[in-house]
């Protein structure tokens, strides 16, 4: 896999959150991570007093563990066994609260999600505006954005996170210290084998099997604040956090690309349910665009419907 893509040269401009090269854009959206600069380093929402007192009022379970768990947190075997997420796992955690983990990330030697901030009025703003930034390039790829989400990771010098895939198209955004991915070539059989991926969108979970072998297909990125990174959907990938506390920002969404992919799938389970043998997606292009039909031309009806 190539190194990732810097176009950290296009900086944010004034005024501007996000700096983007939109002649670059779409030769690297969705097929290779790339990074970018954004100008979110002091926003006041960003910083830790802040994310204490978010910790506290989040109406929301918060994900947070240990940050000297292993890179792979998968067992051997068929990938469709027992359920393959951060919390079935049952990783260790804090001897903590969530707010109290996070008040003292320095030395609590651990790693925080707090999940879907943008229940919270002014975490959902600041998404929109960061959505509103890259909406015209990325709809000329992935049309029809829907259900954008904002994550927050808090995380100790040093921690781990483990190797894991998200569905969604996704930015990266350090506020604070720095980390460095892993991430492997979702497009490679190698990485991530056709029952694995079949597994993962059955729900088998987030998890995904890791070797040290993956790292010849692996882009290695480097973040610092001010910097981010856009990983494509379901390229697998694993976090070293620097050795100053960490802070970063998510943001996820949803389109016409993933949904399609998640409705074939789907289609595929319904089919062998009923003793057929369906051919796995990608392989039939015709045949996936017969399965996919209803649900864009219901995803396309419905963006109409809102003019």
């Amino acid at each position: 896999m190539q190194a990732a893509v810097d176009f950290s040269q296009a900086p944010a401009t004034a005024g501007r959150l996000l700096g983007l090269d939109e002649d670059m854009f779409p030769a690297y959206f969705d097929r290779y991570p790339f990074k970018i600069e954004h100008a979110l380093v002091g926003h006041r929402l960003l910083q830790l007093p802040a994310l204490v007192d978010l910790a506290g009022s989040l109406n929301r379970p918060i994900l947070y563990f240990k940050g000297d768990h292993a890179i792979n947190q998968v067992d051997g075997g068929s990938a469709t066994g027992p359920k393959r997420t951060f919390v079935e796992r049952n990783l260790a955690r804090p001897e903590l609260s969530a707010q109290e983990t996070i008040e003292r990330i320095e030395s609590a030697r651990a790693w925080m999600q707090l999940r879907d901030v943008g229940s919270d009025p002014q975490y959902a703003a600041l998404l929109m505006e960061i959505i509103e930034e890259f909406r015209g390039p990325v709809e000329r790829v992935a049309p029809g954005i829907s259900a954008p989400r904002m994550d927050i990771f808090v995380s100790s010098p040093g921690a781990t996170t483990p190797f894991h895939l998200d569905e969604e198209h996704n930015f990266l955004l350090q506020i604070r210290g720095s980390k460095t991915l892993s991430i492997a070539d979702g497009f490679d059989t190698a990485v991530l084998d056709r029952e694995s991926l079949r597994a993962y969108f059955a729900g088998s979970g987030e998890l995904a099997l890791y070797s040290p072998r993956l790292e010849q297909l692996s882009a290695h990125v480097e973040l610092r604040s001010g910097e981010g990174v856009h990983i494509p959907p379901c390229h697998p990938h694993w976090v070293q956090n620097g050795d100053e506390v960490s802070i970063s920002v998510g943001v996820l969404w949803f389109s016409d690309v993933t949904a399609r992919r998640r409705h074939l799938y789907r289609v595929n389970r319904w089919l062998e349910r009923i003793g057929m043998n369906p051919a796995i997606p990608g392989d039939r292009p015709m045949r996936d665009a017969i399965k996919a039909l209803p649900l864009m031309v219901k995803r396309r009806v419905r963006r109409w419907s809102k003019f």
